[in-house]
C-alpha cells in the first residue's frame, strides 16, 4: 500500500523558514574531514540519506562519524589492510558513488562499491575511463560503466587526467577530492562542456577551506595538491536547492517569505535559479544572510532559460511557470534523464496529474500555463521516489483543491522536514 499525504489548498503564505545546511557542501567536506589524521568538525551539516549513506561508507573504509555538540566530529584517516573485501552500499546517492569510487582508488584497500537498483542505472563510464587512465584497478561486475564495480585501493597515481563531463559534473569532482589522498595530486582536464558546473566551484570552495592547494590552468585544467596547514573545523553554509521550493511558492500563491541559513553571493548552482524567479515576477531580496520572495498575486512572466548549470532547480521552475501567462522553456537538461529519476519524463506525467499542460524533450521541458483545466476530485501526483518531485507536487498542491500527494517521505534523501518547515509558513482557512 502506498503512503500518501492530503494536501488542503492555502490562501498565501507568510513567515521565515531556516533551510537545512547544503549537501553537496556536506558531502564533500566528509570526503575531505576523513582524509585527515586529526579530528575535524563539521558544524550544522545536513543530516539525510544521502549524507548518511556516504558516511556509512567511509566508516566502512576505516574512518569515523561521531557526534558533537555543534555537528559532527569525523576521525581518519581512510584505508583498510589485508585480503577482506570492504562493501560500500550509497543507497540511492550518486553523489556518493562518483566521490567513492575515485576516494576507494587512491587509499589502501579492496572494496566493491554498490548501491540501489536506480543507481545501478545511472551512468559511470565516464569516471571509470578516467580513473584507469591514471593506473586505478575498477573493474565491473555487472554492466561495463555501471555499479556494483571492484576497486583495488592505492592505485590511483599522481596524473593528468582527461575526463568527459557532458553527463556529470561529479565526474570532475570526484577526481579533484581524491587528488587530496594521491601523492603529488592530480590534475583533471575536463573535455567539453561541464553540466552543472558551478558544483565544480562548490568542490573548489571546500578544498580551499580545507587548506589544500587549487592551480586552475589557461586550458580548463584543475590542479589539486594536498596542502600544509588546513582547518580543523568547516561550517556548512545553507542549501540553495532546499530554498528554491520556497521561492516559488511564494509566486504561486502570494504573499511572503523569508529563507535564512543562506550565504549571498554564493557558488551553489542553484542560487543562479533565483535570478530566474525574479525574472518570472517574483520580487526578491537578497542580504548576505537570507533571501526573501514576495509574490504579487498577479499572473507571471514565462522564461525560455538554459538550465544547464542549475538543473535540480528545473521541477521547481516548471511549477511556478504553470502560473505565466504563456509558454516557458527549461533546455539544456538531458542529464536530468540520469537522476534519481528520469526527471524530464516523470516531471511532465506530474503536472499533468495536477492538470497542467507540459510536454517533455530530448532536453529540457515545454510547460504552458496557467492552468488550461482543473483537474477533478483529489488528484494523485506522482514523486517516482524522488525527492525534487515531491517537493514540486507540495508546489502544484498550493492552489489546488486538494490533492494527495504520493509517498512524501522520499524528501529524507535531502530535505527531511521539508514538508514541516513548508506547514509552518501556510495560510489557511
Amino acid at each position: 500500500m502506498r503512503d500518501y499525504l492530503a494536501f488542503p489548498p492555502v490562501r498565501g503564505i507568510r513567515g521565515s523558514v531556516r533551510v537545512p545546511s547544503s549537501k553537496s557542501a556536506t558531502n564533500r567536506a566528509l570526503i575531505l574531514a576523513a582524509l585527515e589524521s586529526e579530528p575535524v568538525e563539521l558544524v550544522r551539516p545536513l543530516d539525510s540519506d544521502d549524507t548518511r549513506a556516504l558516511a556509512r561508507c567511509l566508516e566502512a573504509m576505516g574512518g569515523a562519524i561521531i557526534p558533537s555538540e555543534r555537528g559532527w566530529t569525523v576521525r581518519g584517516p581512510l584505508g583498510r589492510g589485508g585480503e577482506r573485501e570492504v562493501q560500500l552500499d550509497a543507497g540511492s546517492s550518486g553523489t556518493a558513488a562518483r566521490f567513492l569510487a575515485a576516494l576507494a582508488a587512491a587509499v589502501p584497500g579492496r572494496y566493491r562499491l554498490t548501491g540501489s537498483p536506480r543507481l545501478q542505472e545511472r551512468p559511470m563510464s565516464e569516471l571509470v575511463t578516467a580513473l584507469r587512465s591514471a593506473g586505478a584497478s575498477v573493474r565491473t561486475s555487472g554492466r561495463e560503466g555501471f555499479l556494483p564495480v571492484e576497486i583495488e585501493g592505492g592505485t590511483l597515481r599522481a596524473a593528468t587526467i582527461p575526463v568527459e563531463a557532458g553527463r556529470s559534473s561529479q565526474f570532475v569532482s570526484a577526481l579533484l577530492l581524491a587528488a587530496v589522498a594521491v601523492e603529488g595530486g592530480l590534475s583533471v582536464r575536463p573535455r567539453g562542456p561541464i553540466v552543472s558546473a558551478p558544483y565544480v566551484d562548490t568542490t573548489l570552495d571546500v578544498l580551499e577551506a580545507f587548506g589544500h592547494r587549487i592551480r586552475r590552468d589557461g586550458d580548463g585544467t584543475i590542479a589539486v595538491e594536498r596542502g600544509g596547514k588546513r582547518a580543523r573545523s568547516y561550517t556548512v553554509p545553507g542549501d540553495w536547492s532546499s530554498a528554491v521550493p520556497f521561492f516559488a511558492a511564494a509566486g504561486i500563491a502570494g504573499g511572503e517569505v523569508q529563507v535564512t541559513g543562506l550565504v549571498y553571493p554564493s557558488h551553489d548552482a542553484d542560487a543562479r535559479a533565483v535570478d530566474v524567479i525574479e525574472t518570472m515576477g517574483v520580487g526578491i531580496e537578497r542580504r548576505p544572510d537570507s533571501v526573501s520572495a514576495r509574490g504579487e498575486g498577479r499572473a507571471l512572466r514565462p522564461v525560455s532559460v538554459s538550465a544547464r548549470d542549475f538543473p535540480d532547480a528545473v521541477p521547481a521552475l516548471a511549477a511556478l511557470a504553470t502560473h505565466a501567462e504563456g509558454e516557458s522553456r527549461f533546455r539544456d537538461v538531458a542529464h536530468l534523464r540520469d537522476k534519481e529519476s528520469d526527471r524530464l519524463g516523470a516531471l511532465a506525467v506530474l503536472l499533468r496529474a495536477a492538470g497542467e499542460e507540459a510536454e517533455a524533450g530530448e532536453d529540457g521541458i515545454v510547460v504552458t500555463g496557467p492552468r488550461r483545466h482543473a483537474s477533478t476530485g483529489s488528484p494523485r501526483l506522482p514523486t517516482f521516489e524522488d525527492h525534487r518531485m515531491a517537493m514540486t507536487a507540495a508546489l502544484l498542491s498550493l492552489d489546488s483543491g486538494g490533492t494527495l500527494i504520493e509517498n512524501p517521505g522520499c524528501v529524507a534523501k535531502s530535505y527531511p522536514s521539508f514538508f514541516e518547515d513548508l506547514e509552518t509558513i501556510l495560510v489557511r482557512g
